[in-house]
């Protein structure tokens, strides 16, 4: 049975790369565990491919390329032991004008650190001996910078050479829905959040029979995967992971400017600002941005959703994991959940309106700015700019009926924020019903007022 789920853009990209006659070569990077591995043998598993685990340590990594080599084309893992890139890709040229194969070589950036000249080597094989063969070339990879520094970008000895490159994102809601069939919306949209839309995270989850208790055994419990790893991954990818711990505790509690983030750290801004920009790159944590020009656009927020959700609700109370006592975490969370549910579905709710809106939509957000009548910031949870029309979106998960006071207090918002707008539209997310008054003004205004509902969202 196939439990493979999603990515159909990826796999017809990939299904029409290996069709084509003659030489292709692409790239395919990710956070960790977004399924990169998973979707190469999805793609290739009916296909002759020789798929390398690189490593940092060069020689064992060629060792196992010299084993793949004789294994795929001489039907022997013992022929011949390769000292240098070169000669294996000599022998993998020569045998691909034989015959159709993949070559894929997964965590570049291991290779590259432990063997400074292997891209070079790469680029004179792309430009020549790959030239006269039927293979599918793939270079894949976790460290998002290197692989748009170093493969894709302009000073790569590989730039310009490449059919196609894919940036595999974590699982859309309707992705994540498909995973997870038996779920009610609710928990599925949950699940979608507090994973991040990780496809293995979400698998941890599917094993449990009921919701919750995955949960709690996953994330706080000692031996939790999901408790584990943050750590995991941030001692894979970082050094000094105390720092990017802190910066990252901070944020979760409600601090967002590089200064206050640095007073509370007890860190120079400087160290902060590069610490910020390393998670950035991550994909992690994100910086506030304007839309039109309006809005604050000071402070960080954390936008990995995984993140987010265990730095609010896990780290802070490890200790008490670690010694079995995390009862009263686990009944704080389930308390707080529908808050923290209410502010992460911003982003799914801004991708489903982007995605179903009838206007081209070329910017897509949430903005927050200061209201001069009480002195305070206000937020609108979703502002897209579609031409001279602006969508305004308000997300209300909570278990109370939503109604007309939550339309004109977010009419009220886009005023204040946005006064210069020639036409608006409005959309409502509501977990809870929607009022009869407001369905029947939905009704009477179909072109500008918009309704969705959970189920909506996983379509």
């Amino acid at each position: 049975m196939n439990n493979f789920v999603g990515r159909k853009r990826e796999l017809d990209i990939l299904d029409r790369e290996w069709n084509k006659e003659g030489f292709s070569f692409g790239a395919i990077y990710g956070r960790r565990r977004v399924g990169k591995t998973a979707l190469i043998h999805e793609a290739l598993k009916d296909k002759k491919t020789i798929y390398l685990q690189a490593t940092k340590d060069r020689d064992y990594t060629l060792k196992r390329l010299s084993s793949l080599i004789g294994k795929t084309f001489f039907q022997s893992e013992d022929v011949v032991q390769y000292d240098s890139l070169s000669s294996a890709l000599s022998v993998i040229a020569k045998e691909a004008q034989k015959t159709k194969i993949a070559f894929v070589i997964d965590e570049i950036s291991y290779f590259a650190e432990s063997d400074k000249e292997s891209l070079s080597v790469l680029q004179s094989f792309v430009d020549n001996e790959f030239q006269d063969t039927e293979m599918l070339l793939i270079l894949c990879g976790s460290n998002m910078s290197f692989m748009e520094r170093d493969i894709l970008g302009v000073n790569s000895p590989l730039y310009g050479r490449r059919n196609f490159s894919i940036k595999l994102m974590p699982f859309t809601l309707s992705e994540s829905a498909k995973m997870l069939p038996e779920r009610s919306s609710e928990e599925i949209i949950a699940a979608h959040i507090i994973t991040g839309g990780i496809p293995l995270y979400l698998s941890y989850l599917k094993e449990h029979t009921d919701f919750y208790e995955g949960i709690r055994e996953e994330f706080f419990s000692i031996g939790g995967r999901l408790y584990t790893e943050e750590r995991l991954y941030l001692m894979t990818e970082l050094r000094a992971v105390e720092l990017y711990d802190r910066i990252l505790e901070i944020i979760a509690s409600g601090t967002n400017e590089v200064t206050q983030i640095a007073d509370k750290a007890k860190k120079d801004k400087s160290s902060i600002s590069q610490a910020l920009a390393r998670l950035s790159e991550m994909g992690i944590v994100r910086k506030r941005k304007k839309i039109l020009g309006r809005g604050l656009d000071r402070g960080w927020v954390i936008s990995d959703s995984y993140f987010a959700f265990y730095y609010r609700f896990v780290y802070p109370y490890r200790e008490l994991i670690e010694f079995d006592e995390s009862k009263h975490v686990f009944d704080k969370m389930i308390e707080e959940l529908p808050a923290f549910i209410g502010r992460s579905i911003e982003k799914v709710f801004q991708k489903y309106v982007l995605k179903t809106s009838k206007l081209p939509i070329s910017e897509i957000g949430n903005v927050e700015f200061p209201n001069p009548e009480t002195k305070k910031n206000e937020e609108i949870d979703l502002v897209g700019v579609a031409g001279s029309t602006l969508i305004f979106g308000e997300a209300k998960w909570r278990k109370t009926e939503t109604g007309m006071d939550v339309l004109e207090k977010l009419k009220r918002r886009s005023l204040l924020a946005f006064p210069l707008a020639e036409r608006r539209e409005y959309c409502i997310l509501s977990k809870s019903e929607f009022s009869e008054d407001l369905i029947r003004y939905s009704k009477d205004n179909p072109d500008t007022i918009h309704l969705i509902r959970p189920e909506d969202l996983l379509k």
